[in-house]
């Protein structure tokens, strides 16, 4: 237990070291918005190159077969989140015009942007694989029934046109370049297609960048935001947050642990879980009408009510 301990502090010490890095140049003026934007595109451009490398020199044949035979439980998971924000909103225990956004922020994660360095710096890259699992069922949930849900809210706000779950937007944005970028690495995996070694060192160089800077943009983030919006936290918010660091983590260990998962895999799935509201569903709400604000207080307050959660998450999964 005191290794377990040990090697989650370690974990939670390198991770907060570099969004500091981060914050602190933000907070100096080192960057304004264009240059936090700069850095959240270059993230975005590394991350598809570092799955493609990580599922080309990590994984093999019978790896990634292993990894599709639990590809359902993070569904599972999901779903239940999705019933139990439905639930919320029926009884009354959420505003009925932001419904639609509620639903979306409770279960919509950013998985890629922060899950990826926290699970490469606590598990190792072995653990990629996995949460790109959870990625793709959160993914299916934000570009379908998370986007109608906001969709439904600006047709009540603003008398939009009636939406469809389906739709040839949806079915492109779900195939974000992340999901890319995992896709084609697992065929060059299964087709057995060698990778010329410079295509290999140059996806592996670009990989490395993506995690560091992925947490120094949390940090410039976390301080573009502030900790005032801390101090007057709407009820569904808290909602949110409970979802984000109690709920989903417990169902994925109950979950889990009714199928019998392999400890490993399990530790990667709870952690996967619990990343802050997507940024994304951010700019849905923008787009199509829904209450943008409580979306943004569900991003923003999530992502740095992380900073409390993490470490105790970090912990607790060491201890399964």
């Amino acid at each position: 237990m005191l290794d377990a301990v040990l090697h989650s502090a370690q974990a939670v010490l390198v991770l907060f070291s570099i969004a500091f890095v981060g914050f602190e140049t933000s907070r100096r003026g080192w960057f304004n918005e264009d240059g936090r934007r700069l850095i959240a595109r270059l993230v975005n451009l590394c991350l598809p190159v570092f799955l493609f490398y990580n599922v080309t020199s990590k994984f093999t044949h019978d790896d990634l077969l292993a990894v599709l035979r639990v590809v359902g439980l993070p569904f599972i998971t999901v779903a239940f989140n999705w019933l139990i924000s439905l639930a919320l909103v029926h009884f009354g225990f959420v505003r009925k015009e932001i419904a639609g956004a509620f639903i979306a922020c409770f279960s919509g994660a950013t998985v890629t942007f922060l899950g990826i360095p926290v699970v490469t710096i606590m598990f190792g890259e072995t653990g990629i694989g996995y949460l790109l699992v959870y990625f793709f069922a959160n993914v299916l949930f934000i570009w379908t029934i998370g986007l109608y849900g906001i969709q439904m809210d600006g047709v009540r706000h603003a008398g939009r046109r009636q939406p469809r779950l389906f739709s040839k937007r949806s079915l492109k944005m779900f195939f974000q370049p992340p999901l890319q970028g995992f896709l084609l690495g697992v065929l060059f995996v299964v087709l057995a297609i060698p990778v010329p070694d410079a295509l290999m060192m140059v996806t592996r160089d670009l990989g490395r960048v993506a995690t560091p800077l992925a947490l120094i943009f949390i940090g410039m983030t976390i301080q573009h935001i502030g900790f005032e919006k801390v101090r007057h936290i709407p009820r569904e918010v808290w909602y949110v947050l409970c979802s984000c660091f109690v709920l989903r983590p417990l169902v994925v260990y109950l979950v889990t642990g009714w199928f019998d998962v392999p400890t490993f895999t399990r530790q990667v799935f709870i952690v996967s879980s619990c990343m802050p509201v997507s940024s994304v569903i951010g700019v849905l709400a923008k787009n199509y009408g829904a209450d943008e604000e409580f979306c943004s207080e569900a991003i923003g307050i999530s992502t740095i009510a992380l900073l409390v959660a993490l470490p105790v998450i970090l912990i607790l999964v060491r201890m399964i």
